[in-house]
Parts: C-alpha cells; sequence; structure tokens
C-alpha cells in the first residue's frame, strides 16, 4: 500500500523535489519506493534547486546513490556528474575526519580519558554501514566533566584550539554550556566535547556511566572505538533533533537508519531511560516523523504509542511547515517557546524547561558578554536579550539557540 507524504511536509510549491529528497533519504529503498522515485524524476525535476536542497538537508550522498543505480539516464549528465563530485568530495572529507577521531579517541584512551564517540565517523559506520552515506562537518566526543581540563591540554599537544581556558569548565556551577569546541589552527577540524553537564537540551542529566556500560565497538579506519548502544543513540539523536527543531531531513533519516538496522532494539530500556531523562516526547516526535515522512516502520506497539500522542502530531505539523522553507528561516522566539513547551509531558514540566533552557548562559552567551569571572552569573540575565536579539519574535536565520 503507497504511504503519501504528509501534507504538512508537502509546500505548495515544488512538492516534486521535496517529494524526491524525501524518497532518497534512506539506505535501502524498496521496490515500490524505487518505482515512485523514477516516476518522479521524469516529471520536470529542477535540478538546480534539489541539489541545493539536497546540500542544505545534508543528503547528497543518498541523493546520488539512488539516482545513480535507479535512474541515471534521466538525470541531466551535467547534474549527474556534479552530485558525483560531490559524493566524493564528502567521502574524502570523512576518511579525513574519521581517522581523525581515531587518534583523538587514542590519546585520550592513552591518558586514562573514558570517551565515547558519537554521530559523525561512528554513526555513518554503525547504522549506514558505509562512511560515504552521512555528511558531517565535525566530531563529537563524550568525556566525563571532570576530565575536561586534561582534555583540553590533550587536544592542544594535538594541534587544536578552544576560546576556552582552564577556568572555564569551573562555569559548569553558573550554566549548562552547550559543547565545547575546538577547532585545528587552520581551522578546517572541529571537535566537540560534550559532557553530562554540557548536554543542556536532556531535560534531566544523562549519566555517563550508564552510557559507558551499555557502550559498543564500531570499526572505523581500520580501528575499533566505543559508540552508544542503539537504544542510548536513538535518545541522543532524538533530543538532538529536537533541539535544533528537526530542521534538516538528515536528522530524520538518521532514526529512521536505526530503526532498520536494529530489529532487535530493546524497547522497554528506550521508554525506561526516555522518562527517567524527561525527553519521552521527543523520542516519539523523532520516531513519527521516521514514520510518516520517511515510511520507516515501527513495531504495532511503537506505532499505536506513537499516535496515541495528540501533542507529538501538533508538533508533526510544525515540523513539516519548516522543514522545506525556501528562505531558510528558523522558528522566532514564540514559535521555539511553544515547540519547547510541547517537548514535555505537561504545561508545568514545559515551563520549567524553557525557563532553564532560556536562562542558562552557553559557551556563545560567555563569549558574546565577556564578563570576568565574579560578574558571570550575570550571563543568565543578559541571555534572553541576546535570544531576543539573534532570532527575534518571528523567524531568523537557520542555527540553533
Amino acid at each position: 500500500m503507497r504511504r503519501a507524504v504528509p501534507r504538512s511536509a508537502r509546500p505548495s510549491r515544488r512538492h516534486r523535489e521535496h517529494e524526491l529528497l524525501l524518497y532518497c533519504a534512506r539506505t535501502v529503498m524498496d521496490t515500490e519506493a524505487a518505482a515512485r522515485l523514477r516516476a518522479r524524476c521524469g516529471e520536470g525535476i529542477d535540478w538546480g534547486y534539489l541539489l541545493s536542497m539536497a546540500a542544505r538537508h545534508g543528503v547528497t550522498p543518498l541523493v546520488y546513490c539512488h539516482l545513480q543505480d535507479l535512474c541515471p539516464e534521466v538525470v541531466p549528465t551535467s547534474w549527474l556528474t556534479l552530485l558525483r563530485e560531490r559524493f566524493h568530495r564528502n567521502a574524502q572529507r570523512n576518511l579525513w575526519l574519521a581517522s581523525e577521531l581515531v587518534q583523538i579517541l587514542a590519546a585520550f584512551e592513552a591518558n586514562r580519558i573514558p570517551a565515547i564517540a558519537y554521530k559523525g565517523p561512528v554513526l555513518a559506520a554503525a547504522i549506514y554501514g558505509n562512511l560515504a552515506l552521512r555528511e558531517f562537518c565535525d566530531l563529537d566526543v563524550l568525556i566525563p566533566h571532570g576530565h575536561l581540563p586534561e582534555a583540553r591540554e590533550i587536544l592542544s599537544a594535538l594541534g587544536y584550539w578552544s576560546p576556552f581556558d582552564r577556568a572555564a569548565a569551573g562555569r559548569a556551577a553558573v550554566g549548562s554550556p552547550g559543547q565545547y569546541q575546538f577547532s585545528s589552527a587552520d581551522g578546517e577540524k572541529l571537535l566537540e566535547l560534550h559532557t553530562e553537564i554540557t548536554l543542556r537540551y536532556f531535560p534531566k542529566a544523562i549519566d555517563l556511566e550508564r552510557i559507558a556500560a551499555r557502550a559498543q565497538p564500531v570499526s572505523i579506519a581500520a580501528r575499533t572505538v566505543r559508540t552508544a548502544s542503539p537504544e542510548d543513540l536513538l535518545l541522543l539523536l532524538c533530543v538532538h533533533g529536537a533541539k535544533d527543531f528537526w530542521i534538516q531531513l538528515k536528522w530524520i533519516c538518521d532514526v529512521g537508519e536505526i530503526l532498520r538496522c536494529s530489529a532487535d532494539l530493546n524497547w522497554p530500556a528506550v521508554w525506561h531511560e526516555a522518562q527517567r531523562l524527561g525527553c519521552r516526547r521527543m523520542v516519539l516526535l523523532g520516531l513519527r516523523l521516521a514514520h510518516e515522512l520517511l515510511a520507516t516502520p515501527l513495531p504495532r506497539d511503537i506505532k499505536c504509542l506513537v499516535e496515541a500522542d495528540s501533542a507529538v502530531g501538533l508538533l508533526v505539523r510544525q515540523v513539516g511547515q519548516q522543514l522545506f522553507q525556501e528562505a531558510g528561516s528558523s522558528p522566532g522566539l514564540a514559535e521555539r517557546f511553544a515547540f519547547r513547551l510541547r517537548m514535555r509531558g505537561n504545561l508545568m514540566q514545559g515551563l520549567r524547561y524553557c525557563w532553564r533552557l532560556g536562562t542558562s548562559p552557553t559557551e556563545e552567551d560567555w563569549l558574546s558578554a565577556s564578563l570576568p569571572g565574579p560578574l558571570a552569573p550575570l550571563c543568565a540575565v543578559l541571555r534572553p536579550l541576546r535570544l531576543l536579539q539573534k532570532y527575534g519574535l518571528g523567524s531568523a536565520p537557520r542555527t540553533s539557540a
């Protein structure tokens, strides 16, 4: 039976290109989906627009592979050549970043810093089965917060730098940063260190020891490293997608790929952890988006859970209205507030969640305010003003809060 793309995800203009992207946002395509994709390609596609949207949504590798395999004769040669060049360029960069990640993790291990890689190369290897099929621009590593100062020294020795000094980690008592960013001297390599404190979009603090105990091995760049279990990874990715309002299709594709390659997913463990961390509705939203937009199959009982929450349906419609906006805008403060409010189980939980996020300074707040240590608490007062200036009440350039 054919699954129609929901109207919430089908703007009145350019819906052919949007539907084609939705068909391509998966690694495995069944016969029916392949037939629909070939039919769409013959309906006067604006190839320039399609490629720009594929790049914006981080699904260029998947678009190239499916078009090359299923209907190369329909795609104009010049556009297919451009897709191929972008695919190979992405693959080369991914291999380079993967080797860099292996080097960093080896250095952490040698200095007894427990680290777990997630997203980026390990995500591509673990659930896509191919480093070249997932676009990523940086590396993400989880470490205990107490190891930040020594991790900074190790990264400095490897040629990375950060705008934060040793005292930055101590500011965790004042606010919850989003991540600690490190760049190479040439600005090409970007690493984000996350801790149990910096993952601020979880309503309750994660337990890194629990995640580490469930971590699984994955092979990248001829080395075996540790990454989060599929159950923990599902939660991490759903909270990350909700944090940024699911404005990129590749994040929805990630959820679909976890479900595709993890047929034995421990659902009781997923719901237990989601309930404990207060992110149950965020997970439900990620699952429903993958199911409705990408036709990702869900177990019957999980599908019933997903469809039973009416607030999730409202959130799906809001995501669908934003997903293919051509202006490239993201929600203003009013929309952000409403979205995050619905992310929690009830009104009071939602208000507390929004208050914490709206008044907890991030690393961007610290850098923009440039306040001396004793005045650092004032960042909590200045943050709402900075957010209003940055996003306004309406739409604003795509970025994350």
